[in-house]
């Protein structure tokens, strides 16, 4: 069978031709063309750690989708399942993953918004680590573990920057990390310092990474991550406070309760702006709640107080 105009149509994979615009919606995804898409971010210079967090979104989602034609329709209901399970950030950022995913594969009508979301006005209180619920976990870890926590506590770095600590930055006393394109020194505090060069000792390490596999590569984010989880089982500590990034939560707190340094505090954690360090500052609402309490005591007290008498 002839057809006018052949360009504006195309052969599917069942042998029939049909419109250009239907046969580009007519997507089926695998996992070959996830590893593509692979490719060409680590091409556009994306760092592994993003990479893979976008992967593993794409992934469940072409799993989701099955033998499906890729469409809206099952984007939107792979998100609404994934919103009852996840919290809103995390769903926003599966979003982030999948649209530049689709817009790769010039799949726009799939491209979503993101779901509104109102910044909470406290910290949860079944994700605030507490010090005392960190000291316990220090007094359950074995060596290696226990180094890692005093690093994240006494540093504030992301679990992703842990590769750039060597023995030879160490000994410096500064740490130059690179993460998401910016270039900055973590400056390690004596006791800090002290205390990672005297592990390397211990564990025989003379040069490069300081916490690596056996065979030699750094530990990867997600062998931390599972390790945490397995030390809170292990300490009686509530999983859902025990993970990489909470631990620079804590830095920030308990940085905060030193010195009262804002400025300081954003330049140790890596920040552009002040606002995004005060986040991490943010208290739970039973906290407050006692501060409030407190505070009504104290006034309280004060209306209590007799008047000062008259002098001459």
């Amino acid at each position: 069978m002839e057809i006018e105009n052949a360009s504006n149509y195309k052969l599917t994979d069942f042998g029939l031709y049909v419109p250009a615009h239907v046969a580009q919606q007519m997507n089926r995804l695998d996992m070959t063309t996830v590893s593509l898409y692979e490719s060409h971010l680590h091409a556009q210079g994306k760092a592994s750690a993003t990479v893979e967090k976008y992967l593993h979104f794409i992934r469940l989602f072409t799993l989701f989708l099955g033998d499906h034609y890729l469409s809206v329709k099952y984007v939107r209901a792979w998100l609404e399942s994934l919103k009852k399970r996840r919290h809103i950030n995390t769903v926003n950022g599966a979003i982030s993953a999948l649209n530049g995913f689709f817009k790769w594969l010039g799949r726009d009508d799939c491209v979503v918004s993101f779901y509104p979301h109102q910044e909470p006005q406290y910290r949860e209180d079944r994700r605030s680590l507490e010090k005392d619920e960190f000291n316990t976990l220090l007094d359950a870890a074995d060596r290696r573990m226990k180094t890692i926590l005093l690093t994240f506590y006494g540093t504030g770095v992301r679990v992703s920057e842990l590769r750039f600590f060597t023995v030879e930055a160490v000994k410096t006393g500064a740490v130059t990390v690179d993460n998401k394109g910016k270039v900055r020194t973590v400056f390690l505090e004596p006791g800090t310092k002290t205390l990672l060069l005297d592990y390397c000792e211990k564990q025989g390490i003379e040069s490069g990474v300081i916490f690596r596999s056996r065979l030699g590569a750094a530990l990867s984010r997600t062998y931390i991550w599972r390790s945490m989880k397995k030390l809170a089982k292990k300490a009686g500590v509530l999983l859902s406070k025990v993970f990489p990034h909470n631990l620079r939560h804590l830095f920030a707190v308990e940085r905060y309760k030193a010195d009262r340094d804002l400025e300081c505090l954003r330049l140790d954690m890596g920040h552009s702006l002040i606002a995004t360090t005060q986040r991490y500052l943010k208290e739970t609402a039973q906290a407050h709640y006692q501060k409030v309490l407190q505070r009504a005591a104290a006034l309280a007290g004060e209306k209590e107080k007799p008047a000062a008498k008259a002098t001459d």
